[in-house]
């Protein structure tokens, strides 16, 4: 039979922990009290299976401190955790970082979410949630790979992430593939990339103050409304304030969770994932570059990061055309099109447009002219842009070109400026 313990003196050391933290004596006495006693070593287990249910289903807790070290079980259980490992025992007051929340996210099912540390996880589409024990909140958006590695710390090595730490916090650290960034008690925003060249991180300090890899010297300060793209090259890191002849900017950062979308997204899209051609399309160095196979990638909005971005551009003051190939003829009899705002920039979009169809891609039919609408006030972050459908009868096809006429244009930039062109979202094609 297992000798009793002194249950009052279990949870006075298990109050503690929870508030301050054991001192070695009192650890040495905890030991002792659970390899005395199974049923103080299931009291603890049971403590544990509880608290580990609580941090699931309710990410937003609080842990309050305790004065008092007269406490009941069940509360103590929600703030402490331990483990029993290998004859030793370990505590976690809880786990470093939980899944707190998500918005239209789609996971590898091969990388899930849960027991986030040391675990590459790979976010396909959609916005997630990290929140540390510390208090720090961090957003992502989709497609995004990144790996909790400590405490204090994330490993982001493709998309995007907000970073928001308490202003009393400061050390906590966002790897990527051109160094560490360093939060100084801030809120500040990555989209992590890369060029043929290497690694493209673009940065932007909302609030506070961050440190980034320097080009002559160890580091480098950014505070409040300072943006930079971080370059890694084979030469060694380089800092630049534009990208493709714009400014760095990540005014579009999800900042906070978005909340879900009223829209459904129709199914039975021909188009999806079919490849698309064209005859160029706009692309700069440092990961700016737009092809158009992005037109039927899934991912809507003028999301994405350097070298990944969910949008296709005509070529600097081009119309621009297209022509998806469904590889097998189809009977279509609709075609819903996304336009583009080039992000915060506001200088590209559809306009007038044609749309042909082909059974072989030698000879094509014209089935329809149309205008397109511009998206005039860019949505926040999670909010789709607007589709729009456009009806013809019904056609036998294999590809289905889409012919630009004219585009839409920033109208506070002079006439000649060379910031400008056609561009598109999203095509989407169904039949009848």
């Amino acid at each position: 039979m297992s000798p009793t313990y002194d249950a009052r003196r279990l949870e006075a050391l298990l109050a503690i922990l929870l508030d301050s933290g054991l001192s070695e004596t009192e650890k040495n006495e905890l030991n002792s009290l659970l390899q005395a006693s199974a049923a103080a070593r299931a009291h603890y287990r049971k403590s544990v299976h509880l608290h580990m249910a609580l941090i699931r289903h309710q990410p937003d807790v609080k842990i309050i401190p305790f004065k008092s070290r007269r406490l009941p079980a069940t509360i103590l259980a929600v703030g402490i955790a331990a483990c029993l490992m290998l004859g030793g025992f370990f505590w976690l007051r809880a786990p470093v970082a939980i899944l707190s929340g998500s918005t239209a996210a789609v996971w590898n099912p091969a990388t899930s979410p849960s027991h986030l540390l040391g675990k590459r996880v790979e976010l396909l589409s959609g916005f997630a949630e990290l929140s540390y024990r510390s208090g720090v909140r961090v957003i992502l958006q989709g497609p995004c790979h990144f790996t909790v590695t400590a405490e204090n710390s994330i490993q982001v090595t493709h998309g995007r992430a907000t970073v928001k730490v308490p202003h009393h916090l400061n050390g906590f650290h966002l790897d990527t593939p051109a160094g560490r960034i360093t939060d100084l008690g801030t809120e500040f925003g990555v989209a992590v990339g890369s060029s043929d060249d290497g690694p493209v991180i673009l940065t932007e300090v909302f609030d506070g103050e961050i440190e980034i890899p320097a080009e002559n010297a160890p580091r480098k300060r950014m505070v409040s409304g300072d943006s930079l793209a971080i370059l890694h090259e084979v030469g060694g890191t380089r800092l630049v304030s534009t990208m493709g002849d714009y400014p760095v900017n990540l005014a579009d950062s999800a900042r906070k969770l978005p909340q879900p979308s009223s829209q459904t997204r129709s199914p039975g899209n021909l188009a999806l994932g079919k490849p698309v051609t064209c005859k160029a399309f706009y692309s700069r160095p440092q990961g700016s570059v737009f092809p158009p196979s992005n037109l039927t990638d899934g991912q809507f909005n003028d999301s994405g990061s350097p070298g990944d971005w969910s949008f296709w551009l005509a070529p600097n003051g081009e119309d621009g055309e297209f022509t998806v190939d469904l590889l097998t003829n189809h009977l279509i009899g609709s075609i819903t099109l996304q336009n583009t705002h080039n992000r915060i920039h506001g200088d590209r979009g559809m306009k007038d447009f044609i749309i042909e169809t082909s059974e072989d891609g030698v000879v094509f039919q014209e089935i329809l002219r149309a205008t397109l609408e511009p998206i005039i006030n860019l949505p926040a972050p999670g909010v789709d842009f607007p589709f729009q459908s456009f009806r013809f009868p019904p056609t036998t096809a294999r590809y289905v070109k889409i012919v630009g006429l004219s585009h839409y244009r920033n109208p506070t930039r002079a006439d000649d400026t060379t910031n400008q062109g056609g561009g598109l979202n999203e095509i989407q094609i169904f039949a009848p």
